[in-house]
C-alpha cells in the first residue's frame, strides 16, 4: 500500500523515451508572516519538479491548506520563480503575483505573470484575473520603424529616434523588434513589464521598454510605455 505525502518521490516512465525521471512535489517560493498567530497569511507555491521544470503548480494560503489555488496548466523553466504579495487594484487588500520563466536561453528569458486578486469576504477569498501579457500591450501601445541608420519609436505623442550606426555593432541595421528579455515586477502598488527593443538577439540591443499597469476592474492591462534608449558606443576596428 502506497501513502502520497508531500515531497514523496514518484518515478514515471515518458513516453518513447526509454528513461525514468523522478517527479517531486516541493515548496519553490514562499512569502511568511513571523507571527504565530498569523500563519493563515503565509503563501506557499508548490509544484511537480521535472529535472530542471516546473508543472502542475499549487497556491497554498495558510499554513493549514484550506485554501488552495490549483493550476496545472502553469510551466516553469529551470530558474527560480518570483512570488511577491502586494495590493495592485488600491482595495487595501494584497493580492499573489507570481512571475514564471517560459523559454530561456542565449540573450533569452520570457516570461509569464499570474495574478490572484484578493476578494472581500475573508483572507482565504482569492480570484485569478487576466493581465495583458507585455508583448500584447507593447504591440497596442507602440510602434517602431526604420529608415537608414535612424530606429524610430513612438509611444502616443512621444517620438524617440536613435542611431543605429553609432552602437557600433557589426550586425547591419534592419527593422527593431521587441521581446527576448521580459520581466515583471509590483513597485509601490503598481505593475510594471520590462521588455528590450534590438535588431538581432543576442548581439543588436538598442534600448528597453517599460509598461506600467492599471487594473480596469476586469483585467491588468498595459496604460503606459517609455523606452530608455541604450548607451552608445564607439564603433569598433575591424
Amino acid at each position: 500500500m502506497y501513502r502520497v505525502i508531500l515531497g514523496f518521490l514518484v518515478f514515471i516512465l515518458l513516453c518513447g523515451s526509454g528513461k525514468a525521471y523522478a517527479v517531486e512535489r516541493v515548496v519553490i517560493r514562499s512569502i511568511t508572516v513571523d507571527n504565530p498567530d498569523k500563519v493563515n497569511e503565509n503563501i506557499y507555491l508548490l509544484a511537480d519538479k521535472y529535472g530542471a521544470d516546473y508543472k502542475n503548480f499549487t497556491v497554498q494560503v495558510g499554513d493549514f491548506g484550506r485554501s488552495l489555488y490549483n493550476f496545472p496548466n502553469w510551466y516553469h523553466y529551470s530558474y527560480e520563480p518570483k512570488l511577491y504579495k502586494e495590493d495592485l487594484n488600491g482595495d487595501k487588500l494584497e493580492d499573489i503575483l507570481i512571475e514564471l520563466v517560459t523559454g530561456a536561453g542565449t540573450s533569452v528569458s520570457t516570461k509569464a505573470i499570474h495574478i490572484l486578486n484578493q476578494g472581500y469576504a475573508d483572507f482565504y477569498d482569492f480570484h485569478k484575473v487576466p493581465v495583458e501579457p507585455i508583448a500584447d500591450a507593447v504591440k497596442r501601445l507602440v510602434k517602431m520603424d526604420q529608415k537608414g541608420d535612424k530606429i524610430t519609436v513612438v509611444i502616443g505623442k512621444k517620438k524617440y529616434v536613435v542611431d543605429y550606426s553609432r552602437f557600433g555593432y557589426y550586425t547591419p541595421v534592419d527593422r527593431p523588434g521587441y521581446g527576448s528579455i521580459e520581466g515583471y515586477e509590483p513597485k509601490g502598488g503598481i505593475l510594471y513589464g520590462t521588455t528590450n527593443v534590438f535588431v538581432t538577439i543576442p548581439e543588436a540591443y538598442i534600448g528597453g521598454l517599460t509598461v506600467k499597469y492599471a487594473w480596469d476592474g476586469k483585467m491588468y492591462k498595459g496604460k503606459s510605455v517609455i523606452f530608455e534608449k541604450a548607451p552608445y558606443k564607439e564603433s569598433r576596428s575591424k
